[in-house]
């Protein structure tokens, strides 16, 4: 049988003397024998390691461990899976051979890791179990219960009564807790070498992307060091999360920045809980929001590039009976045809979507003929662009507080004073590091923007605008349209003040508006006329 930790060091007959603790066992009451107890005590002293048992609830052994003179570490338990307001299904008992008892790193994994108790055997000076300490989590499982240290002999607690009486008080909590709940509640959590300010803008937004996706965010942590190529975030302040996430009923922890799959595996297998990163959100927004059909495809296309690499080879979710010819053999695995068929539908998708995009230059081409100006409306997302679409052209575009609330193109014609028209185009907004796969997959859309003769960059003038201004910029230098002649127009005026406002106007020659206010939007016409060559008059 396998023996777990550090076994370095250690003699043929100790290894062989460990691993014949497998064959012993307990009463399924009992936290452990008398003689269990004896036996492990001895090893301990005979090896000079502090030894650990993980014990089942029949009580077989499922795991001996081997530590160092003062503690254990426990292996990963990701093969035993927790359910909703369940305990683990297994206890922990270790030896003590400085004769402290349980100390806070115990503790701690029995939170993180919801074991049924934790105990700890201190050793006389002769190596003989003198007392045992035990501790378990209470109802709810984010509090402890420590219970006075009894001799092994005469411990008096009935394991399997305790287990039941917890997980049916956590089950009766939980349900109580949760039975109007139809959100998930989430954790964000930022890391990265930047600023503390940055990393707590970034949970501000990702916040937001959360509301979008109807996701109820409980608690955010930030960590200003460099991602951990296994976990993505220090071991400590993991430790720290998945306390949180036990204390607040999470289901969902969400990482601000991209995770590889290995991250997002030992992310799992560490907290039993879904993990998800930016993109992914991000994808799930626009898969909500897109309502035509081209949107859709954009969509799945989008979700189907970020989803190849992360194939899992135990998906089954698109395996299906193959036979024939050349299916005889060794044959294709479940990955291999799980990753030919994602391919088949990339290529049908941009194919289709080529289609679209022919289809779309020649509505481009009979605009031309019309020979009626082209502005387009771009900013940063949740800025205010389909509220002014709407505002300016009397349109019902769908608006709300959230980002990535219109993805769908919608063009609308306008008309400027002195009965000049114009085409004005809303398009979908933009963000800090856009998914890349989005990018590729909204590129034709986004390209009728060289189509405009002028592009109105709508901005929030109550969130960081100068950060606004500079992500969309760049984007659109990564698209090639920052040629475009481009008018500044600093939105929602109204939750600011006037030293706000002078600002926006004198840097960056802003026409300020609220674009839910028609009255204030007599000087943007104007300033469009005049960028456009008209003569709007006084």
């Amino acid at each position: 049988m396998e023996l777990y930790g550090s076994l370095e060091g250690l003699k043929p007959r100790q290894k062989k003397q460990l691993s014949r603790l497998y064959r012993q066992h307990c009463l399924p009451e009992e936290v452990i024998s008398p003689g269990l107890a004896r036996q492990l005590s001895l090893l301990s002293a005979d090896t000079g390691r502090a030894l650990g048992l993980l014990l089942n609830r029949h009580g077989r052994i499922e795991m001996v461990i081997v530590g160092d003179p003062q503690a254990i570490t426990i292996p990963s338990l990701h093969r035993y899976r927790l359910g909703r307001g369940r305990l683990r299904g297994l206890r922990c008992i270790r030896t003590s051979l400085t004769g402290g008892g349980l100390n806070r790193e115990d503790l701690t994994d029995l939170t993180v890791l919801r074991l049924d108790l934790m105990a700890v055997i201190r050793l006389d000076r002769v190596g003989l179990p003198a007392a045992v300490e035990i501790a378990h989590l209470k109802p709810g499982g984010s509090e402890v219960e420590k219970l006075p240290a009894r001799p092994p002999d005469n411990i008096g607690l009935h394991c399997l009564e305790l287990f039941h009486a917890l997980e049916s008080g956590t089950a009766a909590g939980f349900t109580h807790a949760t039975a109007d709940r139809e959100r998930q509640r989430a954790i964000i959590i930022s890391v990265g070498p930047s600023p503390v300010r940055v990393l707590e803008d970034s949970v501000a937004e990702m916040a937001e992307l959360a509301r979008a996706a109807e996701i109820s965010v409980v608690d955010s942590f930030t960590q200003q060091r460099r991602l951990d190529p296994q976990t993505a975030i220090g071991s400590g302040k993991l430790k720290e999360i998945v306390i949180a996430s036990l204390d607040r009923d999470v289901d969902l922890l969400i990482f601000d920045h991209d995770l590889s799959p290995t991250q997002v595996k030992h992310l799992a297998r560490a907290t039993d809980l879904k993990v998800i990163d930016r993109t992914l959100l991000i994808l799930d927004i626009f898969a909500r929001r897109a309502r035509s059909r081209e949107g859709r495809l954009k969509v799945e296309l989008a979700q189907l590039k970020y989803r190849l690499p992360r194939i899992s080879d135990k998906t089954t979710a698109l395996s299906r009976l193959t036979g024939g010819i050349g299916s005889r053999g060794p044959g294709e695995t479940t990955l291999e045809i799980d990753r030919r068929r994602i391919r088949e539908r990339i290529s049908k998708l941009e194919k289709r979507l080529k289609k679209t995009a022919r289809s779309r230059a020649v509505t481009r081409q009979r605009r031309k003929r019309n020979q009626l100006p082209q502005v387009s409306i771009v900013g940063y997302t949740n800025a205010g662009k389909s509220t002014l679409l709407n505002t300016l052209t009397a349109s019902r575009v769908f608006t709300e507080n959230l980002p990535f609330a219109t993805l769908d193109p919608t063009s609308r014609r306008l008309r400027l004073p002195k009965e000049r028209e114009i085409i004005i185009t809303d398009t979908v907004g933009f963000i800090r590091r856009l998914p890349a796969d989005l990018l590729d997959a909204f590129r034709t859309t986004l390209e009728e923007l060289s189509e405009a003769d002028l592009l109105l960059h709508v901005v929030d003038s109550s969130r960081d605008p100068e950060y606004q201004i500079a992500t969309v910029n760049q984007l659109l230098a990564e698209l090639e349209l920052d040629e475009i002649p481009t008018l500044l127009v600093a939105n929602k005026i109204d939750l600011v003040d006037d030293e706000t406002r002078r600002w926006l106007e004198k840097r960056y020659r802003a026409v300020t508006i609220s674009a839910n206010r028609p009255e204030s939007l007599g000087p943007l016409l104007k300033a469009v006329g005049r960028s456009l060559g008209f003569n709007p008059g006084p």
